[in-house]
């Protein structure tokens, strides 16, 4: 009997430390699971865009050209700079480059003086309570090379009473309606709300310049 009882004693202890270890394996498996999840959830991702790096978009013209728009902000949201591409039929390509301007709010192409050659027209704002609205205009010389599309700036007798901006206070809204760039803004005046400037498109002595074609309170 003894030895009967010296066998199972033995089997006993076996058994208890197999338990043992069994249970001790699966505690480790958990908490190598567990330090993997934390790292991978603290981990930064490759694919995490950098901060300020450049924004670009590529605008197509009816005859197949592309004007490309580069923006950065080297010093901070408030300022741009700014380069543009033309890749027309010449095997270089033509850029422009503006260093320290307002952001971009929107960019459009537009065939301005209907000869067949979209223009790009880059509007920036500025930050502030005003929000004044500046153009910068480049056309295709028959997809040959680029000029500048020159925006006369608004000034004392612009804004005079009787001039073409009387009321502006900035908040300018810019479109391109039906061979037209117009510039609407709110004024404050009896009876009248809205101030809509309108331009057209000139050949200059070198480039290109949009003059007021009319100005008119509603």
């Amino acid at each position: 009997m003894k030895s009967v009882h010296t066998v199972l004693i033995a089997m006993a202890i076996v058994l208890v430390s197999a338990c043992n270890d069994s249970s001790s394996t699966s505690k480790q498996t958990e908490t190598s699971k567990t330090d993997t999840v934390v790292t991978a959830a603290t981990a930064p991702a490759t694919n995490a865009p950098v901060v300020g790096s450049p924004a670009t978009t590529t605008h197509k013209t009816a005859t197949g050209k592309t004007f490309t728009v580069t923006e950065s902000h080297p010093k901070g949201a408030s300022l741009s700079n700014i380069t543009v591409k033309f890749n027309g039929s010449a095997d270089s390509t033509l850029k422009v480059e503006l260093n320290d301007v307002d952001p971009i709010n929107k960019v459009m192409t537009y065939d301005l003086d209907s000869d067949g050659f979209e223009e790009i027209y880059i509007v920036t704002i500025s930050a502030g309570s005003g929000s004044g609205a500046h153009i910068y205009g480049y056309a295709s010389n028959k997809d040959k090379s680029m000029s500048e599309v020159f925006v006369p700036a608004i000034e004392e007798k612009d804004l005079a009473k009787g001039g073409n901006f009387e009321g502006y206070e900035g908040h300018d809204q810019i479109e391109l309606v039906e061979n037209s760039l117009m510039r609407n803004f709110p004024i404050k005046a009896p009876n009248v709300t809205t101030r809509s400037v309108n331009y057209k498109m000139k050949k200059g002595e070198a480039g290109y310049v949009l003059v007021v074609k009319n100005s008119t309170a509603f």
